[in-house]
């Protein structure tokens, strides 16, 4: 079997990663990470389709993190705090890709003055 996450992730996060740092609820401190960023582009349907692929062909960006879960303490949650590149973020979703990476879909948290939301154990 093929350790794709020492073999491929870890080099790959070696080499495009840039520093990060992350809140997460479990956590409660700030944790120095490293992710790759990207402002990924999707299709999006005003009108309320779900794949923009329908009659409206109109595209968005979103900031993604590209993050190797095995450097990770804990596993990454939606409304966890990521600060990158002088901004803010909030987790909007986590996206595990079954390798040992995960995609950390990033909304705009700059100006935000709350506590991480949610209970955690």
């Amino acid at each position: 079997m093929i350790d794709f996450d020492k073999l491929a992730l870890g080099p790959c996060m070696e080499t495009f990663a840039e520093p990060a740092r992350w809140q997460s609820g479990r956590l409660g401190d700030w944790v120095a990470i490293t992710g790759v960023y990207d402002d990924a582009y999707y299709p999006l349907d005003p009108l309320g389709g779900d794949d923009g692929m329908g009659g409206v062909h109109v595209t968005t960006s979103r900031p993604v993190l590209g993050v190797q879960l095995s450097a990770l303490a804990v596993e990454p949650d939606q409304g966890d705090l990521i600060e990158m590149r002088g901004k803010m973020y909030r987790i909007h979703e986590v996206q595990p890709d079954g390798r040992g990476g995960a995609l950390l879909i990033l909304n705009d948290a700059t100006g935000e003055n709350d506590a991480l939301p949610g209970d955690y154990p």
